[in-house]
C-alpha cells in the first residue's frame, strides 16, 4: 500500500494563506489611508474654501454697512429738508391769518354787540366784550358756530349783566361776555364779500377790535 505525506504541502498551504491575509490587511490599511488622506485633504480644501467665502462676505458687509451709512446721512438730510419746506408752508399759509381772522370777525360780528379783547393761544382765541341784548349774544354765538368756515367750537364762558350807558344819559343794561372759540386755517380763504375794504363799513356801526 503507497502512503503520501501531505504535511509538507498543508504546511505551505497554511504559510501561504497567511500571506495573502497579511497581503489583504496591508492593502486594506493602505488603502484606508490613501482614503483618509485624500478626504483630509478635500476637507481641508473647502474649509480654505469657507474661509475665502467668509473673508469675501466680511468685505462685501463692510462695504454694505459703509453705503447704508451714507443713505442714513442722506436720509437724514432729506428729513431735515422736509421739515424746513413744511416748517416754511406753514408760515406762508399763516401769515395772512392775523388779518383773516380779523376780517371775519367783523363780518360776522352782528348789530348791538361790542368786542373789548381778543387773545390767541394756538388755535384757541378767547373773545371778550358786551353785548345790548341775550338776543345779539346768541347771533354770535351761532355764527361762531356755523356762519363761518374759519370758527368752531364756541362756548360762552361768562354772561352777567352790568351798567352800560354809552349816551351819557339813563343808564341801560348790557350783558359782559366773554367767548372761547376755535380758529381754522381757513385755507379756503376769504369770501369776497370778507375784503377790508366792505368788511370795514359793514362793522363800524356794530362793534369795535381793541
Amino acid at each position: 500500500m503507497i502512503q503520501f505525506n501531505l504535511l509538507p504541502h498543508r504546511e505551505a498551504l497554511r504559510i501561504f494563506k497567511q500571506g495573502q491575509f497579511k497581503t489583504s490587511m496591508f492593502l486594506t490599511i493602505l488603502l484606508g489611508g490613501i482614503t483618509a488622506f485624500v478626504a483630509y485633504g478635500a476637507l481641508n480644501s473647502s474649509i480654505n474654501a469657507q474661509k475665502d467665502n467668509v473673508t469675501v462676505l466680511e468685505s462685501e458687509i463692510r462695504r454694505y454697512e459703509a453705503h447704508m451709512l451714507e443713505i442714513k446721512d442722506i436720509k437724514t438730510q432729506i428729513d431735515g429738508l422736509l421739515a424746513r419746506e413744511k416748517a416754511l408752508q406753514g408760515i406762508q399759509a399763516n401769515r395772512n391769518s392775523p388779518v383773516r381772522l380779523l376780517i371775519e370777525l367783523a363780518n360776522i360780528l352782528p348789530q348791538g354787540l361790542v368786542l373789548a379783547k381778543l387773545a390767541q393761544k394756538d388755535q384757541e382765541l378767547t373773545l371778550e366784550g358786551t353785548a345790548q341784548t341775550n338776543e345779539n349774544l346768541s347771533q354770535f354765538l351761532d355764527k361762531l358756530g356755523k356762519g363761518s368756515a374759519c370758527f368752531s367750537k364756541p362756548q360762552l364762558l361768562l354772561s352777567e349783566v352790568q351798567p352800560f350807558n354809552a349816551s351819557g344819559s339813563m343808564p341801560a343794561k348790557a350783558f359782559k361776555f366773554s367767548v372761547k372759540a376755535t380758529f381754522l386755517a381757513c385755507t379756503e380763504g376769504v369770501s369776497a364779500e370778507a375784503t377790508p375794504s366792505k368788511a370795514a363799513p359793514a362793522a363800524a356801526p356794530s362793534g369795535v377790535l381793541h
